[in-house]
């Protein structure tokens, strides 16, 4: 009885270290894969026979946040999602280019002492271009379309020094607005990234 009694005084004694050591601002950056069905689809339905289309493209994000005692924090990033090229019979007329800047309500789950679960929701400001390259005219020119756009995540921290660690991410951005020759169209991005991350 009192070896539990002093187990559980040693755990409730270690908790606020735990949770302090995770306390203060940080900040990241890192490269991501994203994928959307953007460009697929309009290599299907515009260009039609001989269309193809990316599916997936690299990026980057930046973010910067703090993080109270409580576990709760914001987050604050910037996201290149990439760009989509779109071939017809094997060359390139058009492309897709989406970046993003967001801000996140965040929570944290100590695992162990170098450990986090992460997880986030938040809003996103997006601007979706299209680029016409070959074959342009009215009404196919080049625009953009700024919207804003749902955003969640989770991932796994790993603090393998006091100021240093990794992240790692999946973020998923719903109903981001694109605009091509006056069509309306809506598309979500998921991404995976890892980041390198310094806490102040």
């Amino acid at each position: 009885m009192k070896k539990t009694a002093l187990l559980f005084a040693l755990l409730v004694g270690a908790l606020p270290a735990t949770q302090a050591s995770a306390q203060g601002a940080y900040a990241g950056v890192g490269v991501l894969q994203a994928s959307t069905n953007n460009a697929q689809d309009f290599a299907a339905f515009i260009v039609g026979p001989g269309g193809s289309a990316d599916g997936s493209a690299s990026g980057f994000k930046l973010y910067a946040g703090y993080q109270w005692q409580s576990r709760f924090g914001v987050e604050a990033g910037y996201y290149d999602l990439g760009t989509y090229a779109v071939s017809t019979f094997g060359v390139k007329t058009d492309e897709f280019a989406t970046t993003a800047f967001a801000i996140s309500g965040t929570y944290a789950i100590p695992m162990g002492t170098s450990v986090d679960l992460n997880f986030k929701f938040g809003i996103a400001f997006t601007n979706a271009d299209y680029t016409c390259l070959t074959g342009c005219g009215y009404p196919f020119i080049s625009s953009g379309r700024s919207s804003s756009a749902g955003l969640f995540g989770a991932g796994v921290g790993w603090r393998f020094a006091p100021n240093f660690g990794l992240r790692g991410d999946f973020e998923y951005f719903t109903g981001v607005e694109h605009s091509v020759a006056g069509n309306l169209g809506i598309y979500d991005y998921a991404t995976w990234s890892l980041s390198g991350e310094v806490r102040f």
